[in-house]
């Protein structure tokens, strides 16, 4: 049996009946013992027992990203940022000198643009693109996922003009003229996508390679992750990060199914919950609605800026239930993407009619993002087995220009994580990466003051503030829980798994500057350390 104890620290447990140690002894990768230096290495220090000695770091259970898109985060890290461009301009000369630089047979690829970050909010436009790229295919896609700014060689190479109609389950976006803008919403990019070459096996295995490795470097030890879309199939996912644990890359990952893939899922013979301590897959995924940046999101009220539109619904509702039954008939819970209030209603409504089953009842169904409810959608939320994923980072990314855009009788219950914890209701924390940095300290920070860093204010609706202490169970406990996992993880308890998250200062001081400045020292997942500075 491996053992390896770490000792000399600052261990804040989260467990109720021991909140505070010193040393953990590991046993098969679980918390065998907690306690004082003394006791540990009394109890299992024998002298064949490797131990690590962590010079008063602190240490806290192990941090989880409840929701993200870790194949797509490492892509980011490969691929043209467009996060701090902070004009059109700026934009068009980044994407210039990429397209000076990409072969003729590639396409250039950029992400995370936000036109309400540029002095005049206005996104690229097709010809504006066609002037600096007329022959290599242009893709941009929006910080929020939801929208792409094409050229029109992109267009001809996904066959798109014109003509084409909008699908059910998106839109193009048009001029006045009914010719194509080059914006793009939702699923309609999904002939943009299909026309772009193939990624090989070996460019997906790196972008999940780099994804993994800066996660651990940021202090996760596991990730709740959406990559089907990325790896393209069950088995190429599964190939990629059964790999990445062959080369030694220690990070524990929680997969969601994203809905057309559900029938490979099953004839594969896959259960939610199954897997073993490094991989596993959770609950089949959709979408119910869009963004606020492509004021896609689906609101019960018309956009303050914009009262032509409520936003769009991904699927009917008889077409949502349906998706929910199907993944009830393979007894899996459903985690939906649901922005807007509307979206979040619908998503309710289908729980209610189509409800897990007591066989499933070990797993939640997932709200993801949950931005804007209404009082009575949190009553109701209250008597499901439901758990809420929240990014608290977008308060960050999306406030000032959210509150303009928002109708104001919605503001109250917008981005209301204290209101959601106050009712009761169980809430992971994570980044939704590649759209927010991967890093927990900075969604931590941004819970904690409820603005970016270097805002000198007292927070957009600060009254939805949460503690350091809240902001952390956000992605341990709250994590685990959304999991299904909170046996096994989320504190520092003998029996569960050793996940250690190691940083060279208080994380719960009271000063939210310290997770600015906090230094990740140790990652240690199921006993192993799978990160050292």
């Amino acid at each position: 049996m491996e053992k390896h104890i770490f000792y000399n620290g600052r261990i804040f447990t989260l467990d109720a009946t021991l909140s505070r140690a010193e040393a953990v002894l590991v046993e098969d990768g679980r918390v065998a013992a907690v306690g004082t230096t003394e006791e540990i290495l009394l109890q299992g220090g024998r002298a064949d027992v490797p131990r690590t000695d962590l010079e008063g770091a602190y240490v806290y259970p192990g941090l989880t990203d409840s929701h993200l898109h870790l194949m797509g985060h490492g892509m980011k890290l490969s691929m043209l940022d467009l996060s701090k461009v902070r004009s059109k301009e700026e934009l068009l000369r980044a994407v210039r000198e990429r397209a000076a630089k990409t072969p003729a047979e590639k396409w250039v690829l950029g992400m995370n643009w936000d036109e309400n970050r540029f002095s005049v909010p206005e996104p690229p436009t097709r010809e504006e693109l066609d002037r600096i790229s007329p022959e290599r295919p242009v893709m941009l896609t929006r910080i929020c996922h939801h929208v792409q700014a094409v050229n029109s060689a992109a267009l001809r190479a996904a066959g798109l003009s014109r003509n084409t109609p909008d699908p059910s389950d998106g839109k193009y976006g048009r001029d006045e003229r009914g010719d194509l803008n080059g914006l793009v919403y939702e699923n309609a990019s999904k002939p943009l996508f299909d026309a772009i070459p193939n990624r090989s096996p070996a460019e997906r295995m790196e972008f999940a390679r780099l994804g993994a490795r800066d996660a651990l470097a940021k202090g996760l030890t596991g990730v709740h992750t959406e990559d089907l879309r990325s790896a393209e199939s069950v088995d190429a996912l599964l190939r990629i990060y059964r790999g990445l644990r062959e080369e030694g890359i220690f990070l524990r990952t929680h997969h969601l199914v994203y809905h057309p893939f559900l029938r490979e899922y099953r004839e594969a013979g896959l259960k939610p919950g199954e897997g073993d301590r490094w991989v596993r897959f959770g609950a089949v995924k959709l979408f119910a609605d869009g963004s606020f940046g492509g004021r896609t999101a689906l609101l019960s009220r018309p956009y303050a800026d914009d009262p032509s539109t409520r936003g769009f619904a991904v699927h009917t509702q008889e077409r949502l239930e349906a998706i929910v039954r199907e993944a009830r008939e393979a007894r899996m819970p459903v985690a939906v993407h649901a922005i807007g209030d509307q979206a979040a209603e619908m998503v309710i409504r289908a729980l209610e009619k189509h409800p897990l089953t007591k066989g499933e009842a070990f797993f939640r169904d997932r709200l993801i993002h949950a931005q804007v409810l209404r009082e009575d959608l949190l009553e109701r939320m209250e008597r499901l087995p439901l758990a809420v994923d929240i990014q608290p980072r977008f308060v960050a990314g999306d406030f000032p220009w959210v509150a303009d855009r928002l109708p104001e009788a919605l503001l109250p219950t917008s981005y209301a994580w204290k209101t959601l914890i106050r009712r009761g209701v169980p809430a992971g924390g994570g980044s939704d990466a590649p759209i927010e940095p991967v890093d927990p300290l900075l969604g931590m920070h941004a819970a904690v003051t409820r603005h970016a860093p270097g805002e000198e204010h007292g927070g957009y609706g600060p009254e939805q503030k949460l503690t350091p202490s809240e902001a952390l169970r956000l992605f341990t406990l709250g994590s685990a829980f959304a999991a299904g996992e909170e046996a096994e993880r989320g504190t520092v308890t003998p029996g569960k798994y050793a996940d250690l998250s190691i940083f060279d200062r208080d994380l719960l001081s009271g000063d939210p500057d310290d997770f600015l400045k906090a230094r990740t020292l140790f990652t240690v997942v199921n006993g192993r350390t799978a990160y050292r500075a």
